[in-house]
């Protein structure tokens, strides 16, 4: 009896045995299948880029390893410029994205930054635009991310002199643009003055005979 005892025992513990590396392969699959899955998975931001040389931009980046599909977007205030242009009416802001590659980016210009913080100050938007992305992974996973974006956080780093310089630099360089096209056609019209002058005097010179 007791031998029977010990192997119905045995049995169990076998059996538990069994079920606790089944189990622990289970688990370290589901991990192994979630890190996979994680890794591969979109990420869809909409950023301010300040690398434009006089313009700060807006956008839209995956920066997920994963192809990104039926891409919205919510935002907490609408992204304008000082000339009254909403960025959030964009077609692919309103209607949404259909697709993303994975490390892609579309961008729009937005405003030179001192307009930039100028608006948001103007209309209190003083802790910036808060964007809502949602969208879907390849097998139609939904996902979301929040994301904001606040040019306001740069001020007395520097950035904003070293960016109104910039602003400078660009009216100047406007400037001579403006000038050398009004001198190229003082230029042009001097030239048709003499052609027409030349002309003249021929057109004389051949009644005069």
């Amino acid at each position: 009896m007791r031998f029977v005892d010990i192997a119905a025992v045995a049995q169990i513990v076998s059996s538990l045995a069994t079920l606790i590396v089944a189990t622990a392969v289970l688990f370290q699959t589901r991990e192994q299948r979630k890190a996979r899955d994680d890794q591969d998975r979109p990420q869809i931001i909409v950023d301010a880029d300040y690398t434009g040389r006089f313009t700060t931009n807006i956008v839209v980046r995956n920066i997920g390893n994963g192809m990104a599909k039926n891409i919205t977007f919510e935002f907490s205030a609408p992204i304008e410029t000082t000339s009254g242009q909403d960025i959030t009416e964009l077609p692919y802001f309103k209607h949404g994205i259909n697709f993303m590659a994975p490390n892609t980016d579309i961008a729009s210009v937005w405003d030179s930054y001192r307009n930039v913080v100028q608006n948001l100050r103007d209309k209190g938007l003083t802790e910036g635009i808060t964007i809502t992305s949602k969208y879907e992974d390849r097998q139609g996973e939904p996902y979301e991310t929040v994301w904001t974006i606040n040019p306001l956080l740069l001020e007395g780093s520097g950035y904003s002199e070293y960016k109104g310089f910039e602003d400078q630099v660009q009216a100047l360089e406007d400037q001579a643009r403006a000038l050398e096209s009004i001198s190229q056609d003082i230029r042009e019209a001097l030239d048709q003055r003499r052609i027409d002058d030349g002309e003249s005097a021929a057109h004389r010179q051949d009644n005069a005979s």
